[in-house]
């Protein structure tokens, strides 16, 4: 097992390179500043695989959207298994019906790293709401998910310190105060998180959506339908770069909720994101 997790860890990383390659022959000017980057984190996820994980010294309470999905987590290496003996064929017709094109430049770990990706993004959510020993910001962000779409535009903008301590200010007040009160630029941040957590929340079981790939009316549908029953559902725009735009009307509103919470702010890669906002 351990054989199998440092083979499949040194394929992610030799994958990783080999997309950054064929995004940057797309997209030169967008995806050439990450170069160093993408070296970097192939580096580190290949030295992983030949070191002990080492535990984190402090949990991060909120996930923020980056680009795709850690290819050593617990979630992509119960796939990657799923994935063992499944033809090249078998993956591309799967991605093919999930919308999500397979070129002749990926190679086969490429390919099953999108798949893994997809099946992560688009499985079955748990129930709705946060869990029982949630801390505070999280509970904040299951009631109005617009707080996370902000925290999450902060990250986006390379803005790390910002939504760092926005997210320590709701978990621990004091705590923010003391170490960060006397400057400006964090007291702005304070004031911003105290307007997002006394305003009230809106929610709505109609919701609009963008970003998803194409892959047709009636499977997107079915995506929805996977949260909970559905009212009413159209597709406006269908475009091959930024995927299906539409809206979706829920018959519980707690579906819509659920929905925003798993997918509002998914990257897609090539610089696209799930949207669902409340109408």
């Amino acid at each position: 097992a351990l054989s199998e997790t440092t083979d499949y860890r040194r394929d992610a990383a030799a994958s990783l390179r080999a997309r950054a390659r064929l995004h940057e022959s797309i997209y030169p000017t967008v995806m050439a500043p990450r170069r160093a980057l993408v070296a970097l984190a192939s580096t580190l996820l290949a030295a992983s695989a030949l070191r002990p994980a080492t535990r984190c010294l402090r949990p991060v309470s909120a996930r923020r959207a980056a680009p795709g999905i850690d290819p050593t987590s617990p979630q992509m290496q119960v796939e990657f298994e799923k994935l063992k003996g499944v033809t090249r064929e078998e993956v591309e017709e799967e991605l093919n019906l999930l919308g999500i094109p397979a070129t002749p430049d990926m190679d086969d770990m490429t390919a099953k790293l999108r798949l893994m990706e997809a099946r992560i993004i688009f499985a079955a959510p748990a129930a709705a709401g946060p869990a029982a020993n949630a801390s505070p910001y999280e509970k904040l962000i299951s009631e109005k998910p617009s707080v996370k779409t902000y925290v999450d535009g902060l990250f986006n903008k390379g803005d790390i310190n910002g939504a760092n301590v926005f997210m320590e200010y709701v978990n621990d007040k004091a705590g923010a105060q003391a170490r960060y009160g006397k400057e400006q630029i964090y007291q702005d941040v304070f004031a911003k998180a105290e307007e997002m957590i006394s305003a009230p929340a809106f929610t709505s079981a109609k919701l609009l959506y963008g970003g998803f790939p194409m892959m047709g009316e009636d499977a997107l549908r079915g995506q929805m339908e996977s949260i909970g029953a559905v009212k009413a559902f159209s597709v406006t725009e269908e475009d091959p770069v930024t995927g299906m735009v539409g809206v979706v009307e829920f018959e519980d509103e707690s579906s819509a909720v659920t929905a925003v919470e798993k997918w509002d702010g998914a990257d897609m890669g090539n610089e696209v994101m799930l949207t669902l906002k409340y109408q």
